[in-house]
């Protein structure tokens, strides 16, 4: 840790911005499940291309779905329904997931530093309104945030600079003063293209390999770590 908190001492705080699975919670999706899902609907609709990989999460998948109808020129009510039938598979997923996910420890403490030391906390995720509201409700968490922005909320979700900006805006913040805390490569790259710094915690499914070539320099065992990572700063 004091290697790290010398990274920091230089840093000026105004806000802390977080990712919600992996990161608050336990990502708790059934994601062989979901994908055994998508890949049938696909392939029920002829639309099963060889672009995929056994490494996609069903994001992922849907993403490069959308970019290789539309780089088709199909035709556009195609390409919405296909996209927006996905994502109501995603979505029937995540509710039950977050019906059963779990808090990490350290996440009420983490969350009340932040408050306490009169700082402006976001949240920013991939998950759909619906489950994240689920998941706020049954932690008592919403309180907590003075923003939230879902991937239901912008038309560009991470990495896309839309996302976080969007978070940052309804914060009243600029970008190198925040925070941005996830467990992924997708909230590390986030947070480099607005020049916001990125915390990463090794509780989600990526690698340190991976989170350090997404460009890492500060990597948390888990969320627990952040009160003692915060406090140095001030």
């Amino acid at each position: 840790m004091p290697s790290i908190i010398s990274r920091c001492n230089s840093l000026k705080i105004d806000g802390v911005i977080f990712d919600l699975d992996g990161t608050l919670t336990k990502y708790s999706v059934d994601r062989k499940a979901l994908t055994i899902r998508i890949f049938s609907y696909l392939k029920s609709n002829f639309l099963f291309f060889k672009i995929y990989s056994c490494s996609d999460f069903p994001i992922t998948i849907i993403r490069k779905t959308e970019i290789l109808l539309k780089a088709m020129k199909l035709c556009k009510p195609l390409i919405e329904k296909t996209i927006s039938d996905l994502y109501n598979l995603v979505d029937v997923f995540e509710l039950k997931a977050s019906e059963n996910t779990i808090l990490f420890n350290g996440v009420y403490e983490s969350l009340e530093l932040v408050k306490s030391l009169g700082l402006k906390c976001g949240l920013f995720t991939l998950c759909g309104r619906r489950s994240t509201e689920n998941v706020l409700l049954k932690f008592n968490l919403k309180s907590y945030f003075d923003a939230v922005v879902t991937r239901d909320d912008v038309k560009n979700f991470k990495p896309h600079p839309e996302h976080l900006l969007k978070v940052i805006s309804l914060l009243g913040l600029h970008p190198r003063r925040v925070l941005v805390v996830g467990d992924s490569t997708l909230d590390v790259i986030s947070a480099k293209k607005i020049k916001a710094t990125p915390i990463a915690v090794k509780t989600g499914v990526r690698t340190i390999e991976e989170l350090k070539k997404a460009g890492a320099k500060i990597i948390l065992n888990s969320i627990a770590d952040f009160p003692t990572l915060l406090k140095a700063l001030f």
